[in-house]
């Protein structure tokens, strides 16, 4: 068990080693000390590094991936990858040393031996003195007006910057050039210092990956790699079906398409599936799965479309499987509502889905029989939702009788109607409920995404359940912990269904609480699950959090007018810090480990880790 030391500068170490603050006494560590040994000091300074504590210097005299020691140590770090190719393990190896890199690259060397808090916590809470500020201008002033001194100039990056300084400090003092001017003290710097982070391991961002600006090199290259676990190289998936609802734009196509191309038979739901079918069939290697794809239509706002989803997937896998199983091998449960688009942009998207089918006289991957049709709200306009006014009087909302079937033009009498026009927001309102208050979300807003993100995953689950395996035999069950998973579920939570690290985190805070409701929900239906589901049928079930790839539209338009500000007026926009396909490689990732045997099970996930607070 771990001791608290009451020396802050003490590296966290419980086995004797001595305290590595030294080169010397690092080399001399690495050189005499067997694999497990280093590798539990890796880990207990992985740790300090989590805790805010100080770590010892070892991660900078760590042998290279590449030498037998490293293989010998990452072996020891990371002992369920003995069955994965050597890259995938050091990829792991260089991840965790390089994130103890940065957390130690971040102190001057004078500050390595102070208390970290007053280090890194310092830089994020306490403005520089004038005094400091002064030298920092005082600094880059000489720079900029001697540029054919040294290698800085008004072009050159921050990076480059920080880099030509720190050469400057190695030069001995008695060489360099000491006719520094010395320029007036100004009176004040206005404005807060702005200090990125790294999206993965939260540490300063001084230079980012080349393919991510969000991201540190290190966390870059662990993200690929993780990511490329699921690509159709490294994940096999012949002969298996998966059901992913919502695919017919972002996250869940992404996800679907990477299904298909590992070998998969996948069924894809959404609520426009013409619209789906043409964006599939523009894929160039549609030709190579076009076979193995089945869409079918379902609007989740309408209780009926779930059980009718059911059915047609039953349906599905009783044609496909000749043997008669009728297996399904994944569940992906992606489709989500947090924002309802304005009624005329539904419209719009109805009437496209009407001038495909039209157009298109035989599909060729839309699952025929259903008789599903598009419709806007889900064709609820006829419901009433008991509503909470102001005035503390109990009233109903009302919609006409219109029956928004096919035949019928979308018209005025198909928009709810309010009594009161106190209780619910209207069309106009200039924010998104993403951006909207407890006061302000409509209620329709509010019963839609419970709707679609917590009791359609719990109605899916509890209808499939019994076509993804079949009850483990009475022997098998003491062996279900270590062996491979049957079938996986991925219910595609966030952050938002987490406790934050601090009560007033900007990522809740009175922001989207509708959102954050459905998703807490879905966390805890696979807190709740997960277990007898892996005891009594060996099907794997977590909640994953794909990350940050998509913003509110208000958040979109600020970062575009700042991208306009900074670049003179030129278009330009700032971006997520991942993409789609980063996101489908985090949903699919417990599917790539547990089909090599390494069963995840009963997880929040997060960076391809499993998290408690967000």
């Amino acid at each position: 068990m771990r001791t608290e030391t009451k020396n802050p500068i003490v590296p966290v170490n419980n086995r004797g080693e001595g305290m590595l603050k030294s080169e010397a006494s690092c080399r001399e560590f690495v050189k005499t000390k067997d694999p497990s040994t280093i590798a539990r000091q890796i880990q207990l300074d992985q740790e300090s590094c989590r805790l805010s504590r100080l770590p010892s210097l070892l991660a900078l005299y760590l042998p290279p991936p590449k030498s037998e020691q490293a293989n010998a140590i990452a072996l020891h770090l990371y002992p369920e990858t003995s069955m994965y190719c050597r890259s995938i393990r050091m990829a792991q190896y260089s991840g965790m040393v390089q994130v103890i890199k940065a957390y130690l690259n971040q102190m001057t060397p004078d500050f390595k031996h102070e208390k970290l808090a007053t280090v890194v916590g310092g830089l994020e809470t306490r403005k520089p003195s004038k005094e400091q500020i002064q030298t920092a201008i005082n600094v880059l002033d000489f720079f900029e007006k001697y540029q054919d001194m040294n290698q800085i100039n008004l072009r050159t990056s921050l990076e480059d910057v920080i880099h030509v300084l720190r050469k400057d400090l190695e030069i001995p003092s008695e060489t360099q050039n000491s006719c520094v001017p010395v320029y007036p003290s100004i009176a004040s710097v206005e404005g807060p210092v702005s200090r990125r982070k790294c999206y993965i391991c939260r540490f300063l961002l001084v230079s980012h990956h080349a393919q991510y600006s969000s991201l540190c090199k290190p966390c870059g290259d662990f993200n690929l790699a993780s990511c490329g676990l699921s690509l159709p190289q490294n994940l096999h998936l012949g002969g298996k079906t998966a059901l992913v609802t919502g695919g017919r734009l972002n996250l869940g196509y992404h996800t679907a398409l990477r299904l298909l191309r590992c070998g998969a038979k996948v069924i894809v739901s959404t609520r426009y599936p013409r619209d789906a079918e043409v964006r599939y069939l523009a894929e160039h290697d549609s030709e190579s799965w076009g076979e193995r794809l089945k869409i079918i239509g379902a609007d989740f706002r309408a209780a009926s479309d779930v059980f009718h989803l059911v059915k047609a997937v039953k349906e599905c896998l009783r044609v496909w499987d000749l043997e008669g199983e009728n297996r399904l091998d994944v569940l992906v449960n992606n489709a989500a509502q947090t924002l309802t688009d304005p009624l005329e942009k539904e419209r719009q998207a109805v009437e496209q889905e009407r001038r495909f089918h039209g157009s298109r006289s035989q599909s060729k991957l839309l699952l025929g029989g259903s008789g599903y049709e598009a419709r806007i709200r889900g064709g609820f306009q006829g419901s009433k939702l008991l509503a909470y006014g102001a005035k503390r009087t109990t009233m109903f909302l009302e919609a006409s009788n219109a029956n928004l079937g096919p035949q019928h033009a979308v018209t005025d009498q198909n928009v709810v109607r309010i009594k009161d026009t106190e209780l619910v927001p209207t069309e106009n309102s200039l924010k998104s409920s993403w951006m909207q208050s407890l006061h302000e979300i409509p209620y329709e807003d509010v019963i839609s995404a419970h709707s679609v993100n917590t009791l359609v995953p719990f109605i899916l689950i509890r209808e499939l359940l019994p076509l993804m395996s079949s009850p483990a035999s009475s022997s098998s069950r003491s062996e279900a912990r270590a062996s491979k998973p049957q079938a996986y579920i991925i219910n595609v939570s966030s952050r938002e269904g987490t406790f934050e690290s601090s009560q007033a985190h900007p990522s809740k805070n009175g922001h989207h609480v509708h959102t954050n409701l459905t998703k807490a929900a879905l966390n805890m239906l696979t807190a709740t699950e997960a277990a007898p589901m892996w005891k009594e049928k060996t099907v794997a079930m977590n909640s994953v959090d794909p990350g940050y790839m998509s913003a509110a539209p208000e958040i979109e338009t600020r970062w575009w007018e700042t991208a306009m500000g900074e670049q003179g007026g030129e278009a330009g926009r700032w971006e997520c810090p991942i993409g789609w396909e980063d996101g489908a490689g985090r949903v699919l990732w417990p599917i790539a480990v547990g089909e090599k045997g390494q069963a995840v099970w009963g997880r929040f996930l997060k960076h391809f880790r499993d998290v408690e607070v967000g």
